[in-house]
């Protein structure tokens, strides 16, 4: 029923949702992955990382991943162009702070760039291939 690349994107997706469920739990977690803390320790931070980073890739990335399995294929495909693009401009804006912002850390912008690009294409294999089939 469904082709490899499907599984691609959806298992793209599924890591998503982790990543979002990882961030609900464990605010701390997520704000140690983007090397940002609540600023004097004030607990209001650690909402901030559970609605930002935990609740918005959950509902995003269970949305999409939803809408490939359940709904028609077309909104499967705008759901996951709509997120693969969104991973794609975070890199996009990334690259740019490390260009034109002073004291950023080379490896770790490198990294960052490298894993959103690869998340972005994952979930935008399914889509660009449904397209290139219609």
């Amino acid at each position: 029923m469904f082709d490899f690349v499907f599984y691609i994107s959806a298992g793209t997706l599924a890591f998503g949702v982790g990543l979002g469920v990882k961030g609900m739990l464990d605010p701390s977690w997520a704000g140690h992955l983007v090397r940002l803390q609540p600023e004097n320790g004030q607990p209001e931070g650690y909402a901030e990382f559970r609605a930002t980073f935990g609740g918005m890739f959950l509902g995003l990335h269970l949305s999409a991943l939803a809408f490939m399995v359940f709904w028609n294929k077309e909104a499967g495909i705008a759901a996951c162009s709509i997120l693969a693009a969104g991973w794609l401009f975070t890199a996009l804006g990334r690259y740019l702070s490390y260009s034109m912002d002073s004291n950023t850390q080379h490896s770790h912008v490198v990294r960052s760039v490298a894993i959103e690009v690869i998340i972005g294409l994952a979930i935008a294999v399914w889509p660009i291939t449904s397209v290139m089939k219609l």
